[in-house]
């Protein structure tokens, strides 16, 4: 037989090819389908997620009272916005010296919402409420409860100067001192720092020491002038930023100028975190 003549005789790679493919062609197919479905599921699914998270950030912007609020909570429950909404609402009823009320809406939020970015405004709204109705130690626990747990939040330098505040009222002045001098050790550049420097010096003199407050090299941002941020209130802004009177919720300050004898109020202000 000539060599034109000559049969071709496939290869053992495409043989073994042929019989993986008569064998398991079906499943291959099959499970290929399923991972596209998937990618189909899942891009559908953070595709519904973003609409309805837009959705939730208007809808909260376009709610001015408690029945706003409420009606982003229960349209759109789990999302960035409701969690706004709620603290909008503990800081309304708080705003209004409903601090029952304010209490269970905060500790509904922190059930809720432990993964909200401002989880630690509802700590600093339950120790303010607490500080309003006289409750000196749980507002301590909970002023003390930021101020490590949440040791760099924005709330962080706010809540350890309280807490000096009140462990100042309470009699214990050295410890005081000691939470004033460690708000501008540890936050120099923070609007708080200004006020705590004063009262420490205060203290200082008052209990005849002679050691004068030192913040690090970068203190130098923290001038006299500083204005301390205030209260958990606030107005809700295009990016859907809570704000209500009396207790964490939205962006905004209130800002008194270290001069004077006054106190700074135990309120802070929420940063927005809802995109539109």
């Amino acid at each position: 037989m000539s060599s034109d003549q000559q049969i071709s005789v496939p290869s053992l790679t495409a043989v073994q090819v042929e019989l993986f493919w008569s064998r398991h062609g079906k499943k291959v197919l099959l499970g290929s389908a399923l991972v596209l479905l998937i990618l189909v599921g899942v891009g559908a699914y953070f595709g519904y997620q973003a609409v309805r998270n837009s959705r939730a950030a208007k809808a909260f912007v376009g709610a001015h009272d408690i029945k706003g609020w409420e009606k982003v909570m229960s349209r759109y429950p789990g999302t960035i916005a409701a969690g706004n909404a709620g603290l909008q609402i503990a800081g309304a009823q708080a705003g209004s010296g409903q601090y029952g009320e304010s209490n269970k809406s905060y500790q509904a939020f922190i059930k809720d919402y432990s993964g909200h970015p401002l989880f630690v405004n509802a700590l600093f709204g339950l120790a303010s409420n607490a500080e309003a109705e006289g409750k000196a130690d749980d507002a301590l626990k909970y002023y003390s409860d930021v101020s490590s747990g949440y040791n760099s939040s924005y709330l962080a330098p706010m809540a350890l100067y309280y807490h000096g505040r009140l462990t100042e009222k309470s009699g214990k002045q050295k410890e005081a001192l000691q939470d004033f001098e460690e708000v501008v050790r540890r936050y120099p550049q923070s609007a708080m720092a200004a006020w705590a420097r004063r009262d420490a010096d205060r203290l200082t003199a008052k209990l005849g020491l002679n050691v004068q407050v030192q913040a690090s090299p970068s203190a130098s941002g923290a001038s006299a002038s500083a204005r301390p941020q205030a209260s958990p209130s606030g107005s809700a802004s295009a990016q859907g930023s809570p704000n209500a009177q009396g207790s964490p919720s939205a962006q905004g300050s209130v800002t008194p100028a270290p001069t004077t004898n006054a106190t700074p109020q135990a309120t802070a202000t929420p940063r927005s975190t809802l995109e539109p």
